[in-house]
């Protein structure tokens, strides 16, 4: 049994606050709560070994894929967060350490620095195994390519306490608390880490040593990316016999499985030409080059120096002319499209808006970037020039799927110009999302709103429970300070009394 060191959690908040608790879900209002009693919430973690810790049900949805289909994505509750980023913390220089080294080219992906509140090292490593790739392909005459199916998913726990036990064995106790954590988040069940918390990274990272440990024993190069494989040889044979002994160790040791339709043996030469080299591949290259450089953190970015007077100016140039060539593809690409709008974000270039507007459904894949573009360039004017759009979006088929739905809301629930539009405040308002008809409620000051929901706060659902508890901040004081005192004082969950207590004490 173990327990979380102050640094860890020091750390997982000073990465929160930075980058995000989700990659698929709007950011959490509870971690204010959090920040507003750290000293209490502190406490509370350190005192408890991780064995004892509450865990609750995460919020569990699915993600468009651009090709068709889904993803499960997930939102763990803030405080598991904030338990889940510590134990990150905690394993990731170690499993850095016990890594296949930088300067082999093999595993590519996320190297792990921990510092500032971030896991990574500068870059994501998507370069380096392109260019590790196209090296290989040079020298040999056959490339085999593969990736695990669904792999965050299908990860075994038992096979990841392993790992970590593996990366320094006095890690041993705290690999049986991150198993039970993960265990328990998961229901109970032994498979599976949390798809969008960073802190999974550092967990897949840790369980991929092994396999790449596996192929540098059959003699054969390689390189990796997350769970997709490139294996060199000069002998098609070879990479059929390293393939069906991947395909056995993968099963027998991990329980994971090769996705059939992205494995192929081919020559090298053709890898290159038809996949690296290609037409898009290089235009692809070629535009984030011009765009900006991305850190590992998909909801961050460092701009790229234009050594130009009117930065602005160029930008919104770029986006007009590049948005297009996005849109010549068939499927979305997701980088180079976060990418562009990213970049109108970061200049809030609204020339972007009404290509999104004409190809809302094309951009669903990454709806979350769109809304908070869209949260960064609606001001009144905007708006009002706009509205008509706005009101399109919001009645088209794609909002049947939950998590865009989800983020169109959030982003008309935090914009009072937006809710004064009839049409999008009832879409709100009309819509399954307590938490986003909350904070629609909590901008608009809508008394009757918290009225209604507060005399039955018991019979909702944690997140909303305490989304309504944040909503009575537009209460007058004395109704809300007579409400939320006994929730403050006697909840039995603690963040229940951490949120009462914020909203008391600071709005």
């Amino acid at each position: 049994m173990t327990k979380l060191t102050e640094d860890s959690l020091e750390f997982a908040r000073e990465h929160i606050e930075k980058f995000y608790d989700s990659d698929f879900f709007p950011r959490a209002m509870e971690f204010g709560a959090l920040w507003h009693s750290w000293e209490d919430v502190k406490k509370e973690l350190l005192s408890k070994n991780i064995n004892k810790f509450w865990v609750t049900n995460p919020k569990t949805s699915v993600s468009l894929k651009p090709r068709g289909g889904f993803r499960v994505v997930q939102q763990l509750d803030p405080i598991d967060t904030l338990v889940y980023t510590a134990l990150g913390y905690s394993i990731a220089t170690q499993v850095e350490q016990a890594r296949i080294p930088t300067a082999q080219h093999v595993a590519c992906s996320y190297r792990f620095s921990v510092k500032d509140g971030s896991f990574f090292s500068s870059g994501n490593g998507f370069g380096e195994f392109t260019n590790q790739s196209e090296h290989l392909a040079d020298n040999y005459k056959y490339v085999l390519a593969t990736d695990i199916t669904d792999f965050y998913n299908q990860i075994y726990l038992h096979r990841l306490n392993n790992a970590i036990e593996y990366a320094d064995a006095a890690l041993k106790p705290l690999a049986d608390d991150i198993e039970r954590f993960i265990s328990n988040i998961n229901g109970k069940t032994s498979q599976g880490v949390p798809v969008g918390p960073a802190a999974s990274i550092v967990m897949a990272e840790a369980v991929m040593m092994d396999i790449d440990s596996f192929l540098i024993n059959k003699g054969v190069y390689h390189t990796r990316y997350v769970d997709d494989f490139r294996v060199f040889s000069n002998s098609k044979e070879t990479l059929l016999t390293v393939l069906e002994e991947l395909t056995l160790y993968l099963y027998k040791v991990h329980r994971l499985t090769l996705s059939t339709e992205k494995t192929k043996i081919i020559e090298s030469d053709k890898y290159v030409s038809e996949i690296l080299h290609n037409h898009y591949e290089l235009e692809r290259v070629e535009l984030f080059e011009t765009l900006e450089i991305f850190n590992p953190y998909s909801g961050e970015s460092e701009e790229v120096e234009i050594p130009i007077d009117d930065e602005k100016i160029i930008a919104s140039e770029q986006i007009t002319i590049l948005a297009d060539r996005v849109l010549e593809r068939k499927y979305l690409d997701l980088g180079l499209s976060r990418a562009l709008v990213r970049k109108a974000k970061t200049f809030k270039i609204k020339e972007l808006a009404l290509i999104i507007f004409e190809n809302f459904e094309f951009f669903a894949p990454i709806v979350n970037d769109v809304c908070l573009y869209l949260s960064a360039v609606s001001d009144n004017d905007f708006v009002t020039e706009w509205k008509d759009n706005l009101v399109a979006v919001s009645q088209m088929d794609v909002m049947q799927r939950e998590l865009v739905r989800t983020w169109y809301e959030w982003y008309i629930s935090n914009n009072v110009n937006l809710l004064k539009v009839p049409e999008l405040n009832s879409f709100v308002m009309n819509g399954n999302n307590i938490c986003n008809q909350a904070q629609a409620a909590i901008s608009t000051k809508n008394l009757s709103w918290v009225r209604d929901k507060k005399d039955s706060l018991y019979s909702f659902g944690e997140w909303d429970k305490r989304a309504i508890i944040m909503a009575a901040q537009v209460l007058p004081s004395d109704e809300k300070n007579h409400w939320l005192k006994p929730t403050e004082s006697s909840s039995p969950v603690f963040i229940d009394r951490l949120v009462a207590k914020w909203v008391r004490e600071a709005f």
